[in-house]
C-alpha cells in the first residue's frame, strides 16, 4: 500500500489491538490500542508504546458498526503486524 492511503483492517468486536512496528531508528515497537468503551476514556482511542507508556503513533479510529480500525494516511512507520486480543493478525507493507 503507498504511503497517504488509507488502511482499513476489520476485527471482529476486539477490546484492544496491538501492533509490532520500528521506529524512524529501526528499534522495533510494541503498541497498544484500546477501543473506546465508555468506561475506559482516558486510556482509550490512541496508540501507546508498550514501554515507555507514551501516546505515539498516527490518528486512528475504531468504526464500531464496521469492526474496521481505520489510519485515515498510512506512513511508512505504520508497516508492521496487526493483531486483535483473539490474535487476529494482519501483515501491513508500506511502499514509498
Amino acid at each position: 500500500m503507498p504511503v497517504g492511503d488509507r488502511l482499513e483492517i476489520e476485527y471482529y468486536s476486539p477490546k484492544k489491538l496491538e501492533r509490532f512496528v520500528k521506529n524512524a531508528k529501526g528499534v522495533e515497537q510494541h503498541q497498544v490500542y484500546r477501543i473506546c468503551n465508555g468506561n475506559n476514556k482516558a486510556k482509550c482511542g490512541f496508540w501507546e508504546n508498550i514501554k515507555t507508556k507514551k501516546k505515539v503513533g498516527p490518528t486512528t479510529n475504531y468504526n464500531k458498526k464496521k469492526n474496521m480500525m481505520v489510519i485515515p494516511k498510512v506512513k511508512l512507520l505504520d508497516a508492521g503486524t496487526y493483531r486483535d486480543n483473539y490474535y487476529d493478525t494482519v501483515y501491513v507493507y508500506i511502499e514509498k
